[in-house]
């Protein structure tokens, strides 16, 4: 299968309110009221957070399908350990983003638990998202146009 590209577009709402747009779809990346923002969507670091679990559980349920497994309800919650003072510290050193994430899949099948766990591992291996933050990608250096 050739390499695809997809892209996403952001342009400032208002302060620190992105608007995110991509297919022609929108939506909003904020911040939360007391770090500026106007609390009308996830921040960055949420959304990597459901990015993750929602590739997850869109891998699992489409591998689930693939192979003739009935899944009848599927959640994942996410939660990652982050300094928050590595954004705000000028200290190079300091790292700024997660240190550790974990997941926890919460599935409704009449399948057993062992083939939904073989199933989910398996997942874990294709998910996209996963795989980037397990495995790193190479970042192409700034761009820049003044508007």
């Amino acid at each position: 299968m050739p390499m695809k590209t997809r892209k996403v577009s952001i342009r400032q709402n208002k302060a620190v309110c992105m608007e995110v747009e991509a297919r022609g779809i929108k939506t909003y990346i904020d911040e939360p009221l007391e770090s500026g923002g106007t609390n009308l969507g996830l921040t960055p670091i949420e959304m990597l957070l459901a990015s993750l679990g929602s590739c997850l559980a869109i891998t699992t349920f489409i591998y689930a399908s693939m192979q003739g497994i009935q899944i009848d309800d599927i959640r994942v919650d996410v939660e990652g350990d982050i300094n928050t003072d590595g954004m705000m510290v000028p200290n190079a050193a300091m790292t700024t983003g997660y240190q550790n994430i974990r997941y926890h899949f919460f599935v409704k099948s009449p399948v057993s638990e062992q083939r939904i766990r073989q199933l989910i591992e398996h997942a874990e291996m294709k998910c996209p998202v996963g795989s980037t933050l397990r495995d790193g990608t190479t970042m192409d250096g700034l761009e820049l146009t003044m508007l």
